[in-house]
């Protein structure tokens, strides 16, 4: 019988570990600063500290490099959400609580997607796909407040998919920072933009209203 030992790392093993996180990390940092075009293999090799061929060691190509660290970032904010869904709150408090999870993630790990060229699809169809994710964790945790009476009959899906439009949105904008992108978010959200309408809950008339909570007056964005 094998030794429970024998599936350890080595130290070998756990050197290279090392050293590709580094990687990822220095190629993160400069995937945000430069965008994915501007960025070349030379440039992440001199933020990690490193030469161009140990690069290559770890990853084939640029675009290899990219989508770990575009993975590992949503895998890090997935656990975190997760995270924050254990935690006990109202409605309001738990869709903060994710808010305040994506919008820094956004700002720091997916600025290179922007600039991506159009015919660029794998990347982009990779962002989409992993977007999924992200809305279903929304999704629930505004369907479970409509089954708690919190929220108003909506289609939950197009919610959680206009919140992350619009926290995409707004770290686009350097001026504001996270906490007011988040608060921009949950304000608009919850409360829209109508004063006069908003408290008469008519939807209909051009007011934006996604998931006032039921029981609850209006409030004007400025308060």
């Amino acid at each position: 019988m094998d030794s429970l030992t024998d599936d350890k790392p080595t130290g070998e093993e756990r050197w290279r570990d090392i050293r590709r996180n580094n990687l990822l990390d220095a190629a993160s940092r400069i995937f945000a600063r430069h965008g994915y075009e501007a960025t070349s293999v030379e440039d992440i090799a001199f933020e990690a500290g490193i030469g161009k061929p140990t690069v290559y060691r770890y990853f084939p190509s640029k675009q290899a490099l990219f989508e770990a660290v575009f993975g590992q970032a949503l895998d890090d904010l997935e656990i975190r959400l997760d995270a924050a869904l254990l935690q006990d709150g109202g409605f309001e408090e738990r869709l903060m609580r994710l808010v305040i999870e994506i919008v820094p993630t956004f700002r720091t790990h997916f600025g290179s997607i922007r600039n991506i060229n159009e015919g660029e699809t794998s990347k982009r169809r990779l962002f989409r796909q992993r977007r999924s994710e992200i809305e279903q964790r929304l999704r629930g945790v505004i369907e479970a407040a409509q089954r708690g009476g919190e929220v108003r009959p909506l289609d939950a899906g197009v919610a959680a998919k206009l919140m992350i439009g619009m926290m995409w949105s707004g770290v686009g904008a350097d001026h504001l920072s996270d906490t007011e992108v988040a608060d921009a978010v949950i304000g608009m959200a919850l409360h829209g933009i109508s004063q006069g309408s908003l408290a008469k809950g008519h939807p209909g008339d051009g007011t934006v209203i996604l998931l006032r909570p039921r029981g609850r007056k209006g409030r004007s964005a400025r308060s």
